[in-house]
């Protein structure tokens, strides 16, 4: 009897050890796809559905360096949850503060997906983050809970025929209960866009991002990050 426990035992082990292995080579196959992207800027199109506020639809430009400058330019102000997607290869590549759990594969748009599991090593503002990852390395959807906004699904499609490896669109979605909106509430105020109806009935809330025309290393610098004065 105790030998049998024994091997259940070891058996599991090895089972367990496999999928970590499994896990770790998934979010390494991502991480490769970023690894040569030092910075990246492309134009961006937002259309906000959020319950209370009255935004149009705001075009601008957006900008990313290595490890974690990220900003969106607005002739307006926009907002935007802190789970961007530009949150995604940052947590993926922090093993210091993250391990990667493969807890089964999914169907999404009809592509077969690995689901990961990020799991918190220590304590952080991000508690949790699952990622559904095709076999190309494309996150097709994220879920990131933080202590102070909730969760938020993160939706991506790509565009295949255009050579970049980046998402052409993304759509996050959150929970207006426990999303804060900041003290400085980002509304393109001189928008001319067709205003939309407001439903206050609504719990939930969505910003839709396209993107195209990413430029790719081009050196931006650290003074394009700083926001103005108002």
């Amino acid at each position: 009897m105790i030998k049998k426990i024994v091997l259940f035992i070891a058996i599991i082990c090895i089972v367990s050890s496999s999928k970590a292995q499994d896990a770790k080579a998934i979010i390494r196959q991502c991480n490769l796809i970023y690894a040569t992207i030092k910075d990246y800027s492309c134009s961006i199109n937002l259309v906000f559905d959020i319950p209370g506020l009255n935004i149009g639809n705001i075009d601008g430009n957006v900008f990313f360096k290595k490890p974690n400058k990220f900003r969106i330019k607005t002739k307006g102000i926009a907002f935007l949850p802190k789970q961007n997607p530009n949150q995604i290869p940052q947590i993926m590549a922090d093993t210091a503060n993250f391990m990667p759990l493969y807890t089964g594969k999914e169907t999404i748009n009809n592509q077969t997906v690995n689901v990961i599991q990020m799991v918190p090593l220590k304590d952080n503002d991000v508690v949790a983050a699952k990622f559904y990852i095709n076999t190309k390395g494309q996150i097709l959807k994220a879920q990131i809970s933080t202590k102070e906004n909730g969760t938020s699904d993160i939706n991506n499609t790509y565009d295949d025929k255009v050579s970049t490896k980046l998402p052409s669109a993304s759509v996050i979605s959150f929970d207006m209960k426990k999303f804060k909106v900041p003290k400085m509430v980002a509304v393109d105020i001189n928008s001319k866009a067709t205003k939309k109806v407001i439903d206050n009935n609504k719990t939930t809330g969505s910003v839709t991002m396209k993107f195209t025309g990413y430029k790719f290393n081009q050196n931006i610098p650290d003074s394009e990050f700083v926001e103005a004065k108002l």
